[in-house]
């Protein structure tokens, strides 16, 4: 049995998420970022602390570079990888509801998670964790993550935007795992149906990621 599946504080159950959802092992998944009839093919490469990716057949590229301060998102321009400006993290990449800070994940590296609530999902019981933005970049100022308690799978992500003095923050975005495919022993997403909001908290455009299994290695 995986050491994740005895994680019971916020910090170990949202470490062994981002093992669950990245695979840890090397892997190179292939897939595509796909609204309605655009489709934009997709490899990421776990490497490690670096998770790479390549869009529309590699005319674009950046990668995650993971470290124990944080994280820092770096695009690739003629083989050097330059750091992403923080204007433009939450971008969305070619008119999709996914920016680069969505494709990489990025939010499930912020410090400091908490656990807020147990609720029931597609029949699944979940820890509700809610973690703020330390670094205020991107398009959310906190989120909230929905986790199997018993496979530690990501089934939802809300990322909010800046709080009013009074009130709840509104919702932007929401991350749905919609097929979760199985590689080795470990239960990873297949497909993650993205919603973006809009002001008057109605879905106003919806984007798919979809992976493909990866071949076994011979």
């Amino acid at each position: 049995m995986p050491f994740f599946a005895f994680a019971q504080s916020a910090d170990e159950i949202m470490s062994s998420v981002r093992q669950v959802t990245i695979l840890q092992n090397e892997q190179t998944l292939e897939g595509q970022i796909r609204k309605q009839r655009l489709k934009i093919p997709m490899v990421m490469f776990l490497r490690g602390k670096d998770i790479q990716f390549k869009l529309d057949g590699g005319k674009k590229g950046f990668h995650l570079r993971l470290n124990d301060d944080g994280q820092q998102l770096f695009e690739i321009v003629d083989g050097e990888a330059l750091p992403l400006p923080h204007e433009r993290i939450g971008v969305s990449i070619a008119g999709t509801d996914v920016s680069y800070e969505d494709l990489a994940l990025k939010f499930l590296y912020w410090k400091n998670p908490r656990i807020v609530d147990e609720q029931k999902i597609d029949g699944q019981q979940c820890w509700r964790l809610h973690v703020n933005n330390p670094d205020q970049t991107g398009q959310y100022r906190e989120i909230s993550v929905w986790v199997t308690k018993r496979e530690r799978a990501l089934m939802r992500v809300v990322g909010y935007g800046e709080r009013p003095d009074q009130g709840s923050p509104p919702a932007l975005k929401q991350f749905e795992i919609t097929k979760i495919m199985k590689v080795e022993d470990t239960y990873t997403i297949g497909t993650m149906k993205v919603s973006t909001f809009g002001p008057d908290n109605r879905v106003k455009g919806i984007t798919y990621l979809e992976f493909e299994k990866p071949k076994r290695r011979l």
